[in-house]
C-alpha cells in the first residue's frame, strides 16, 4: 500500500533525496516484489520510461528543492520527482518556529494540501505519510509541524510517521532549543511514531566507522537514509516472536507459492503489457520485480530487439530472488507494533554493520558477532556500535546516584532527574540499563531466517507491562552489499538524555527572555513556552520510569 513522503525544509529535502536514491538502489539490486516498488514510486505519464517518487517537496526557499530535483534527474536512475509536486517561496523562515507554524503555515495550507491530494489520488490505496524534517530550524520544524497537523485533520485514519533530525548539541541555530521542543511537544500529540535521528550520532558514525575525515551533511544523510531503508524494505515475520506466536519459517516462505513465484509476490499479470494500472507508463524500467511480473517472460516495454533499460537499472534478475512477505506495508506494521501506547511515540533506529564501502568485500560477516553488538547497543542505549560499556548487562543494578535520580524522577523531579536516572550514575555508579516499550528486529542476508535471536527477548530489556515486546522479521536479500546486516527500531528511553540537555538550554534562555520577542511577533507568549516545557517534562519522565 502506497506511502506519501513529505520532504520539509532544507534538511528534509536533502534527506529525502538520499532516501529515495538509496531505496531505488536496493530495489534495483533485489526483487522485493512489485508492491514494494509501488509503495514509494508510481508509474506516471509526466516522466516517460521512469517511475515517479510518491513525494511532496516543500521549502520556503527554492534552492534546496531545485537541487534535490536536479540531483534525481541527473542521477541516471529510473526514478524522478513529480514535475509539479513541490511548493517553494522566495524567503525562508528565519530559523523561527513561530514564523513557520503561525506565519507561513496558514498561507501555504491550501497549496500544500492540494499537492498531497494529487499524490493520494494517484494511489490505489493509502497507508500513510512519512514526514522528513529537521527540528532546529523554522521551515522543517515550524511549517513541518503545521503540515503534520493539517494532515491529521484531513486524513484521520492514515498513519503519520515523522522522521526528525535532532540537532547538534553544540548548536547549529541559536534558538534551536526553542524550535526543537516546540516541534517535539506538538508532534507527540499528532504523530503515530517519531523516529529521532541524532546529528551527533550520525557525525560520529561517519568519522569513526566510515573513516570520513570531514563528514558533510551529504555523508550524514546517506547514513540516515540507509538506516531508514533497512527497516522500510519488505521483510517477512519469523520465529516465535512474530506476534507472540510461533510461525514456521519454511511454511510462511512457501505457503501458496507456485513455481517461480514467492509468497506474497505480486500477481504475474501486474506490470506486464495490459496488466493493470500503470502497466505501460513505466515501459523500459527493468527492475527485477517488474521483469518477473511479466507473465510472458519478455522484458517490460521491450520490442523485438529487447528494448532499452533505464540507466542504472540492472541488466538481469538476481540468481536467487528472496521471497517477499504477504504484506508489504512495513511502515504501518512498525508503527502499529512499536507505538501501541499513545504516551510512548519516540523511536530510536540502530543499524549495523556500518562499514566503508571499500572494506565490505574484505569483511567476514557472522550473525553471532553482529547480533552481540546490536544487543549491547540496546542494553546500553548507545546509538553507535563503538565505545559501548560491555560491563553493563540487562540485569545490572543502578548505583546509588542513579537510583537516587530515579527516585527524584518518580517524585516529580523534572527532566533533569529523568535524564540522570536514564544515564550513568555519578561517582562510579553503575549505569542504568536501557529499557524499551517494544523492539522490532530486522535481519537481512544469508541465513536471516534461521539465526537465533533469543537474547533480544530477555524480559529485563522491556517494560513489565509491554504487550508485544519483540517482533522479528527477515529477508534473504543482501542489503548494501553486506552479506549480513541487522537493524533495530526501538521505542526506548534513549530519548531522555537529549531531551533533558535541550531543555536545560531552553530553560536558561527563557529565564532571561532571550529571543522571545521573535516568537511574540507571531502571536506566541511566555505561557506557550511554559506549556511546551511542561509537556516535554511529562515525556521525559514517562520514559525514565520504564
Amino acid at each position: 500500500m502506497p506511502v506519501i513522503t513529505l520532504q520539509l525544509g532544507q534538511c528534509g529535502n536533502q534527506l529525502g533525496c538520499s532516501f529515495f536514491s538509496t531505496l531505488a538502489n536496493e530495489l534495483s539490486a533485489n526483487d522485493y516484489g512489485y508492491d514494494a516498488v509501488n509503495e514509494y514510486y508510481r508509474a506516471g505519464p509526466d516522466t516517460p520510461n521512469t517511475y515517479t517518487a510518491r513525494s511532496v517537496l516543500i521549502d520556503m526557499e527554492p534552492k534546496v528543492v531545485a537541487g534535490a530535483r536536479a540531483s534525481a534527474a541527473a542521477s541516471g536512475s529510473w526514478w524522478r520527482y513529480p514535475s509539479n509536486g513541490y511548493l517553494v517561496m522566495q524567503s525562508g523562515s528565519g530559523n523561527n518556529w513561530a514564523q513557520g507554524f503561525h506565519g507561513y503555515g496558514p498561507r501555504v495550507h491550501d497549496a500544500a494540501l492540494e499537492l498531497v491530494r494529487r499524490e493520494v489520488e494517484a494511489a490505489d490505496s493509502l497507508t500513510g505519510f512519512l514526514l522528513l524534517q529537521s527540528m532546529a530550524g523554522g521551515t522543517g520544524a515550524g511549517l513541518g509541524t503545521y503540515v503534520a497537523q493539517a494532515l491529521r485533520d484531513d486524513y484521520h485514519s492514515a498513519f503519520i510517521t515523522n522522521c526528525c533530525v535532532w540537532p547538534y548539541e553544540s548548536g547549529e541555530v541559536i534558538v534551536q532549543p526553542y524550535n526543537t521542543l516546540f516541534t517535539l511537544s506538538h508532534l507527540s500529540d499528532l504523530s503515530d511514531g517519531i523516529v529521532l535521528l541524532e546529528n551527533e550520532a550520525l557525525h560520529r558514525t561517519c568519522a569513526k566507522l566510515m573513516n570520513i575525515a570531514r563528514p558533510s551533511f551529504s555523508d550524514m544523510n546517506g547514513i540516515a537514509a540507509r538506516a531508514l531503508v533497512s527497516v522500510l524494505l519488505p521483510s517477512q515475520p519469523r520465529g516465535p516472536y512474530a506476534g507472540g506466536s510461533f510461525t514456521s519459517t519454511a511454511g510462511a516462505a512457501g505457503a501458496g507459492a507456485g513455481p517461480g513465484q514467492g509468497a506474497g509476490m505480486a500477481p504475474l499479470s501486474r506490470g506486464s503489457p495490459g496488466g493493470g494500472p500503470g502497466a505501460g507508463a513505466g515501459a523500459g524500467v527493468q527492475l527485477p520485480a517488474l521483469r518477473r511480473a511479466n507473465s510472458s517472460g519478455a522484458r517490460m516495454g521491450s520490442g523485438g530487439g529487447g528494448g532499452g533499460a533505464a540507466p542504472g537499472a540492472p541488466a538481469s534478475a538476481p540468481a536467487s530472488a528472496p521471497s517477499c512477505p504477504p504484506s508489504t506495508t512495513p511502515l504501518s506494521d512498525l508503527v502499529s507494533s512499536l507505538c501501541c501506547h499513545p504516551a510512548y511515540r519516540m523511536l530510536t533506529l540502530r543499524a549495523i554493520p556500518q562499514l566503508p564501502p571499500a572494506s565490505i568485500d574484505f569483511t567476514t560477516f557472522t550473525w553471532p558477532a553482529i547480533l552481540k553488538r546490536l544487543r549491547q547497543m540496546l542494553v546500553t542505549g548507545s546509538a553507535l556500535e563503538e565505545g559501548m560499556d560491555w560491563s553493563v548487562t540487562p540485569h545490572s543494578t543502578p548505583g546509588p546516584a542513579a537510583a537516587a535520580a530515579a527516585a527524584g524522577c518518580l517524585a516529580g523531579g523534572g527532566a533533569a532527574a529523568a535524564a540522570t536516572a536514564a544515564g550513568a550514575g555519578a561517582s562510579g555508579g553503575v549505569p542504568r540499563v536501557n529499557r524499551a516499550v517494544a523492539n522490532w528486529l530486522v535481519l537481512r542476508g544469508q541465513g536471516a531466517g534461521e539465526v537465533d535471536v533469543g537474547d533480544f527477548a530477555d524480559p529485563a530489556l522491556t517494560a513489565s507491562w509491554a504487550v508485544d515486546p519483540l517482533s522479528v522479521s527477515y529477508s534473504g536479500a543482501k542489503f548494501g552489499r553486506c552479506l549480513m546486516s541487522a537493524s533495530l527500531l526501538s521505542n526506548d528511553r534513549r530519548c531522555v538524555g537529549p531531551i533533558q540537555r535541550m531543555q536545560e538550554h531552553a530553560y536558561g534562555m527563557l529565564a532571561s527572555r532571550a529571543f522571545v520577542h521573535q516568537y511574540e511577533t507571531y502571536g506566541m507568549s511566555v505561557s506557550d513556552f511554559q506549556a511546551c516545557f511542561a509537556r516535554i517534562e511529562d515525556i521525559a519522565q514517562r520514559y525514565a520510569r520504564l
